[in-house]
């Protein structure tokens, strides 16, 4: 049994793993982030620079106690897509819905109205901002991808994030996947966050999987295209369930050249950083 319980604590140490470079400036806040959508306390939390959080867990007072932390806390905001749990949920159902994500429960946005759009740029991100947060975290852009139903709506995420954008200069503002609008996005955003790469979470079987050899390097080369071309800082957030997988998946990107992150599904907790990369490329 104490085998077993110094397995999970060396694992809860591990799991959540950062990394870092002597070619980032010493300011970078992104050689040490985390992502959490569970509520944690704000005066116990060390060894982060950048933290993404679900926002309305949080006071004014708490995001000015991560701050003087030397923590910038970025606020999540989903943009392709709305939860029941959103106070806002009824005024975009009564606008009109486009379906609903099977594997999240919650439905799809019709960013085609004017209205929708107006709403996020002059209502919900003030209201955001207002908390003390120091950016946004712009999540569901890929509900508009190619393969969608929804892909006639790509042009109104670009204009919704360029809208955010130019109401809010001087927030920081970092992009979840949606990678196919990069060309156009990237003028608007600071950096880009991927997931699943060295790892994964297959959603039908419920289930983590570490990706094939193969498969991680295509996710790589991709990464690393993306950033050649764009310049764009970018930050993997990967999977893994238990203390023996984790150490797979850290192995791995700490050869990736880019800041990490590993947590579970669920983005539960924020356990104590370990793990330096062991080179980070420049500009990531």
């Amino acid at each position: 049994m104490y085998k077993k319980l110094s397995l999970i604590i060396i694992y809860l140490l591990t799991v959540n793993c950062i990394s870092s470079s002597n070619k980032l400036s010493e300011d970078s806040i992104y050689d040490s982030f985390g992502v959490v959508y569970s509520d944690i306390n704000s005066t116990v939390v060390s060894g982060y620079k950048l933290l993404i959080v679900e926002p309305y867990f949080y006071t004014k007072q708490e995001i000015n106690e991560f701050n003087s932390r030397g923590i910038k806390v970025v606020a999540y905001l989903s943009l392709g897509e709305v939860n029941e749990s959103r106070r806002y949920f009824s005024e975009f159902k009564e606008i009109g819905l486009k379906g609903k994500n099977e594997n999240h429960g919650s439905y799809f946005v019709d960013l085609s109205e004017a209205r929708v759009k107006e709403k996020f740029v002059n209502e919900i991100v003030p209201e955001l901002l207002s908390y003390g947060y120091d950016g946004l975290f712009l999540d569901t852009i890929d509900a508009v991808a190619p393969y969608t139903l929804r892909r006639n709506m790509e042009q109104d995420m670009v204009d919704l994030i360029s809208g955010i954008r130019s109401r809010n200069p001087d927030k920081l503002l970092i992009q979840n996947a949606g990678l196919f609008l990069l060309d156009k996005t990237a003028a608007y955003i600071d950096a880009v966050t991927i997931e699943a790469v060295a790892s994964g979470y297959d959603f039908t079987k419920n289930e983590y999987q570490i990706k094939p050899v193969e498969e991680y390097e295509e996710r790589l080369d991709l990464i690393n295209s993306l950033h050649s071309k764009f310049g764009t800082p970018f930050l993997i957030i990967d999977f893994a369930e238990n203390y023996e997988s984790s150490l797979q998946v850290k192995s791995r990107l700490e050869d990736s050249g880019y800041p990490f992150f590993i947590s579970n599904i669920e983005f539960r907790g924020l356990p104590v950083l370990s793990g330096k990369s062991r080179t980070l490329k420049k500009g990531a």
